[in-house]
């Protein structure tokens, strides 16, 4: 399991009711923060899915597992992505904690017993996006980022949030042009040049 991998992280047996043992995970290992922000993601996504017809529990499930992998520190999830011969692109290997969309998958499954694929997928590609992604995919991607972990509202949520009474592809366009736009991309992640690139071509 991956949490084996690290002998910092503290575990405790599972009650079976997700939201309480993710408040727990978090909480044991100093993410607080972290905490409030998947349940905020949560609720967002449970939001956007009563708009677009998607299942309101997968929708909340992924919103709380989506940064699950928080807890493990970023150093060592290059470490364990290199040890697991991951294919790991130039933003990874720059900023570290990209990778943490894939390790929450991985924590997802194996620590939280979760096999719906469309869960697992909208987790493993939260933060860049992907090309050709489902619905599950970019209502995560726009509820991480509406219900973002900073102070304040987002300065692009006026835009993105009405993009998104128009469709999920107009939202998730929105922001990520307005992150090219004011030149906020550290490095772009592979994911992303993709995704943007065909949003970019369908719009």
């Amino acid at each position: 399991m991956i949490f084996d991998h690290f002998n910092y992280i503290k575990t405790e047996t599972l009650s079976g009711d997700i939201r309480t043992d993710v408040k727990n995970i978090l909480l044991i290992n100093g993410k607080y923060s972290t905490y409030i922000h998947v349940s905020n993601v949560a609720d967002r996504n449970v939001l956007i899915s009563k708009t677009y017809g998607l299942n309101h529990d997968k929708c909340a499930i992924a919103g709380l597992l989506h940064d699950i992998s928080a807890i493990i520190k970023p150093a060592d999830m290059l470490e364990y992505a290199y040890v697991n011969s991951f294919a790991i692109c130039e933003a990874e290997r720059k900023y570290p904690f990209l990778l943490h969309q894939r390790l929450s998958k991985i924590c997802a499954a194996e620590y939280f017993n979760i096999s719906d694929e469309e869960i697992l997928s909208a987790i493993e590609c939260h933060t860049t996006l992907k090309q050709r992604p489902s619905k599950y995919e970019m209502s995560l991607f726009i509820a991480d980022k509406l219900a973002w972990d900073r102070e304040g509202i987002p300065p692009f949520y006026e835009e993105v949030n009405a993009a998104l009474d128009i469709s999920l592809e107009a939202a998730c366009y929105k922001y990520m042009k307005y992150m090219v736009d004011n030149d906020m991309i550290l490095c772009p992640h592979d994911n992303w040049i993709e995704a943007y690139g065909q949003l970019k071509e369908t719009r």
